[in-house]
């Protein structure tokens, strides 16, 4: 490349960057959002407010260490949200990525990001571009809507459409993780709501629920399957502590649900993972073999399926 052509190709990059800068100038002057621009050599952010109330530029050094210190963003969102500012701050890339971010009230709300790593001639990223929208209201609708789909309507538990997809898709996203199904079947129901009519059988539901939310943590996929059964997927715990936690359970249950002249009880299976092949049907038909394994030896205990035919007693809560 001789002298003249370098100074061509150095004046098409000017206008190329003049003409970029004009966009950028117009996108922020018009458009009603948070935008930015992130420096990655310097590691710096600057926000460029765009509201009517609020025309500023905020700078922030050392962003990174930053945001470790000001949780702007919600601790659950802030890994995922560090890792694509880092990825298009490698390599050229252009996409959205939807998290909760503190607003001036102190509360975290859902945000919208859309962004564009802008690079040099070398392909190098220089600095990464992006606005930022506030899209609570629009996601907590659609939240809500979801959970009501996804959520059965007497107990609050997911329903059975949505256990058995919430389950595939850890199973297949965590294929190497330790993983249990639970089933449970509340003993002799029908004659609950026989005696004491279906109002105060939807009462037991609605408590068998809560005692199952309270015994398998957060992180488990708990669910109504259908009439007086209910599953618990439990993941990343030994079958130890998954004994113990249907220990507690069939306890609880025995003792806390005290508004009917008999104890309410249940037979319990469980099923461990036994192949990364698994699926929710394997998992479930083991652990409901294993349950009706229990209703067989007498109810009100729980049996687990060690494999295909091999089943254990775990115990029962007859000493209480």
């Amino acid at each position: 490349m001789n002298q003249t052509e370098y100074e061509e190709k150095i004046k098409s990059l000017e206008e190329e960057i003049k003409v970029m800068k004009e966009r950028y100038r117009i996108l922020a002057e018009t458009t009603p959002a948070l935008l930015f621009e992130y420096h990655p050599e310097e590691d710096t952010m600057i926000f460029f407010y765009n509201f009517p109330e609020n025309k500023k530029k905020r700078e922030i050094p050392n962003y990174r260490e930053f945001v470790k210190e000001n949780p702007l963003v919600h601790p659950s969102h802030i890994q995922e949200f560090m890792n694509v500012l880092l990825k298009a701050s490698m390599t050229p890339l252009r996409g959205e990525i939807e998290y909760l971010s503190k607003v001036s009230t102190g509360e975290f709300q859902w945000h919208r990001t859309y962004y564009s790593s802008i690079s040099d001639e070398q392909g190098k990223v220089i600095s990464v571009l992006g606005r930022i929208h506030n899209i609570h209201q629009s996601a907590t609708v659609q939240r809500e809507m979801m959970h009501r789909v996804e959520t059965d309507f007497l107990t609050g538990l997911y329903n059975k459409g949505a256990a058995i997809e919430k389950v595939d898709k850890w199973l297949k996203a965590n294929p190497t993780s330790e993983a249990h199904m639970i089933m449970i079947d509340i003993d002799n129901f029908k004659n609950i709501n026989d005696l004491y009519g279906h109002s105060r059988g939807d009462d037991v539901l609605k408590e068998v629920a809560r005692l199952i939310q309270s015994c398998f943590e957060d992180e488990s996929i708990t669910a109504r399957f259908g009439g007086d059964e209910f599953i618990a997927f439990v993941t990343d715990e030994t079958i130890g502590c998954i004994e113990n936690k249907v220990d507690s359970f069939m306890h609880k249950l025995a003792l806390e649900i005290t508004f009917l002249s008999q104890r309410v009880q249940c037979s319990i299976g469980i099923a461990s993972r036994v192949s990364k092949y698994d699926e929710f049907e394997d998992m479930f038909n083991r652990a409901d073999d294993a349950m009706y394994h229990a209703k067989r030896a007498g109810k009100n205990r729980y049996f687990v399926n060690k494999n295909k035919e091999n089943f254990r007693n775990g115990g029962s809560s007859n000493g209480i």
